[in-house]
């Protein structure tokens, strides 16, 4: 009887022609080959398909390709589910489809994984590859001169620490990504682990359901994932009404808000400090409302409130409560970000008159 692989490698696919191929060239190319690769497409509308269906030869019956029915509408949490149902490894890693890895990272990620048995592994950091870097980098790929920005010389586990491991995923924006972790599946199974399928923040919610659970947690301070920060085309960057935009983030907050409490409410520890819960929706909430700056500078106070009133009035309960709030910070925000223009614009002034 054929045994399972050693890591189960999941990939959520849309719209990624331009970066698959590097991506699946770089799982070829890994010194440990003890894995798995599930490639979950959400309805892409590119040729993303098609290329990925030409790897199939190439990693034999080690390849797995499936699909939702209908574009989930973003966040990659839905593609992300049918790969773990139909996983079959000791461990999961997340690839995104325009990333890729270093030559030796599963090798890496297995070894530590197997030597401080844990059950969940994170990189704590990353080599993020903006436009610009794009050339440099493929110099430099060879030549192995990227610079390594480590935080510290060695491992660092910490044993039934869910306040330290909360601490640091809040205190550092970065750690929220699917694809920083290295995790045993069995521990995803017996915590009853998987992605809300809202249309976004479920990978930090996600995220907060690892870390609350994680017993033996392990710190890897090693780059071994390239991460491409300018690519996607996602839903949340669509250009929208002001009003529509709005009422989209609005929604947004609304859905990850009653996803986390969802969550919390299956987990003891967070019950008894939800502390952790709030600090979680404070940084979410100004996640959302930074996304529509933009918008809202550019309709009247007011209509923002109506649009608070419509979204939040008729949900009942404690939303009703946080109209005045939301609208408070709102305004808040609106001022010091005219004020700060303002200033920009003074100083600019104040330059070409020296020039």
């Amino acid at each position: 009887m054929e045994s399972n692989p050693a890591v189960s490698i999941i990939i959520p696919l849309y719209n990624a022609e331009k970066y698959i191929t590097e991506c699946l060239d770089s799982l070829l190319a890994q010194t440990f080959q003890d894995f798995e690769v599930i490639v979950a497409d959400d309805c892409s509308t590119d040729d993303g398909v098609e290329i990925v269906k030409s790897y199939a030869e190439k990693f034999g019956d080690r390849f797995i390709l499936t699909g939702t029915d209908k574009n989930s509408g973003g966040g990659g949490y839905v593609p992300r589910n049918i790969g773990l149902r139909l996983s079959r490894g000791k461990y999961i890693f997340f690839v995104d489809a325009d990333d890729f890895l270093v030559g030796t990272a599963l090798e890496r990620l297995f070894m530590v994984a197997e030597n401080f048995n844990t059950d969940v592994l994170y990189t704590a950091v990353c080599y993020s590859l903006t436009e610009m870097q794009e050339i440099k980098l493929e110099l430099d790929m060879e030549g192995q001169n990227l610079q390594e920005k480590r935080l510290d010389d060695e491992p660092y586990l910490t044993v039934n620490a869910p306040e330290e491991n909360l601490k640091q995923l809040l205190l550092k924006g970065n750690l929220r990504t699917p694809w920083s972790k290295f995790i045993r599946r069995d521990f995803l199974i017996k915590n009853k682990i998987s992605f809300p399928e809202i249309f976004s923040g479920g990978d930090f919610i996600w995220t907060i359901h690892v870390f609350s659970c994680a017993e033996r947690f392990l710190r890897l301070p090693e780059p071994l994932y390239f991460y491409r920060s300018y690519s996607a085309d996602s839903v949340t960057r669509n250009n929208r009404p002001p009003a529509q935009q709005i009422s989209y983030w609005l929604n947004a907050f609304v859905l990850w808000a009653e996803a986390l409490s969802e969550v919390a409410s299956g987990i003891e520890f967070l019950k008894q400090n939800p502390f952790y819960c709030y600090m979680a929706t404070d940084q979410h909430f100004s996640i959302c409302f930074n996304r529509i700056l933009e918008e809202r500078l550019q309709i009247e106070p007011y209509v923002v409130y109506e649009i608070l009133q419509r979204e939040f009035a008729d949900k009942g309960g404690a939303y009703a409560y946080l109209i005045p709030y939301l609208f408070n910070v709102i305004d808040a925000q609106q001022k010091r970000f005219i004020s700060d223009q303002k200033r920009i614009a003074e100083l600019e002034s104040e330059l070409n008159r020296k020039d």
